[in-house]
């Protein structure tokens, strides 16, 4: 969960934290938000994300996140 902390604090929302949930639903997060967190995981994994993973219900949590990461580099 560490990883997905550093994606969020790396796109300066260093407030978002893995207690909370909803995260799009809420508006903690946005799209933009959203493409600029698929820029830290391309970045991170060093490939691209494949379109179909990119869907708000893949990042209304640390858990659909870690999920989502899993499904799609392993």
């Amino acid at each position: 969960m560490q990883t997905i902390q550093n994606f969020f604090v790396n796109i300066d929302k260093a407030e978002v934290s893995q207690d909370m949930q909803n995260l799009v639903s809420d508006g903690v997060i946005d799209s933009l938000d959203i493409m600029a967190l698929v820029a830290q995981i391309e970045r991170h994994y060093k490939k691209p994300l494949d379109a179909k993973f990119i869907d708000t219900e893949n990042f209304q949590s640390f858990e659909a996140i870690s999920k989502m990461l899993k499904d799609a580099y392993e």
